[in-house]
């Protein structure tokens, strides 16, 4: 009877991740930087008679159930007698570019077109954020749904209410020749402790989130400028302050891969995510890249082409 196909990108955050996560973000105003890539979640939904062209629920490798389930109850499509849903993802899941708040945004998106609902972007990140936090009791932020309901390069500030401010496709296009990713392997479970330890603030987590929130600025602004030089220095020194403010972010594995990536080319970079592993970007002048890919490569680490993604949520009926 109806199949409905639903695409929405990852992001790679450049600063200020971790701001955008409650209690720090209600009670102090968070402000993160990040750019939509083209890594996505698919969702197809079947109803009807063409559910039965598709013999059971398929999810990507690595993900938690229990968020498809619950979107599907919420929607009231729980149950295989009321709809099939195929997903993929064209990444690894838990690996630090939101992907869980990406696939959220892209299965009610596609109920939601289902059911003829509005498909008002900020909607659809709040009940995102709403099912993950509040329902399933996940700790995380709003700027992984942002990034996949909105799509681009995006300045977002948090606190009693949420903007958006987006920089020019050109800006992000620059940046991005600027830009390499790649993935160091999965992430340690030690990812999950570092996230619920921000549900209680310390005095000394208050003043480097502050410090972190407070950096974004200064990324904004040279990304701008275009002033690349100056965003790797930046964005080196955040993490360099990172590691010190919260010693489960890193290890001994990704500070040797990092400081590889600097004796071979790298200005700065950043693991994505809570830490302990996953996808790690860096900013490199482009004429270096093909040399930092290349002994990247004789460390078994894996290059990740990437572009990024001006779309957002994309929904339509087959």
């Amino acid at each position: 009877m109806a199949i409905f196909k639903a695409t929405t990108p990852t992001r790679i955050s450049l600063a200020g991740g971790g701001t955008d996560v409650d209690p720090y973000s209600k009670h102090f105003g968070g402000a993160v930087i990040n750019m939509a890539i083209n890594i996505y979640q698919h969702v197809e939904l079947y109803i009807g008679d063409d559910m039965w062209s598709v013999t059971n629920q398929n999810f990507p490798y690595d993900a938690d159930p229990k968020l498809f389930y619950k979107i599907l109850t919420i929607y009231g499509r729980e149950g295989m007698h009321k709809a099939t849903v195929v997903s993929d993802f064209d990444g690894f899941m838990n690996a630090g570019l939101g992907s869980s708040g990406s696939a959220a945004v892209c299965l009610i998106g596609a109920l939601r077109k289902e059911q003829n609902k509005s498909l008002d972007r900020l909607d659809i990140v709040e009940e995102a954020y709403d099912i993950e936090v509040n329902k399933l009791k996940w700790h995380g932020g709003r700027q992984d749904q942002i990034a996949a309901a909105f799509g681009g390069l995006n300045s977002i500030g948090f606190g009693k209410k949420t903007t958006i401010s987006q920089f020019t496709r050109e800006d992000a296009e620059a940046l991005k020749e600027w830009m390499v990713l790649f993935y160091i392997g999965k992430r340690q479970s030690t990812s999950d402790k570092i996230q619920r330890s921000f549900k209680k603030l310390s005095g000394q987590q208050i003043a480097s989130l502050n410090y972190l929130r407070d950096r974004v600025i200064s990324v904004g602004l040279s990304i701008q400028s275009s002033n690349f030089e100056l965003l790797g220095k930046i964005i080196d020194e955040l993490w360099q302050y990172k590691k010190e403010s919260n010693k489960n972010v890193s290890n001994s594995k990704i500070d040797e891969i990092y400081d590889y990536a600097l004796k071979h080319g790298a200005i700065g970079g950043k693991l994505m995510g809570a830490g302990g592993g996953g996808y790690m970007f860096f900013i490199c002048d482009p004429k270096k890249q093909h040399s930092l890919i290349f002994q990247m490569a004789k460390k078994g680490i894996e290059n990740i082409d990437f572009s990024p993604d001006f779309n957002g949520l994309q929904v339509r009926r087959l």
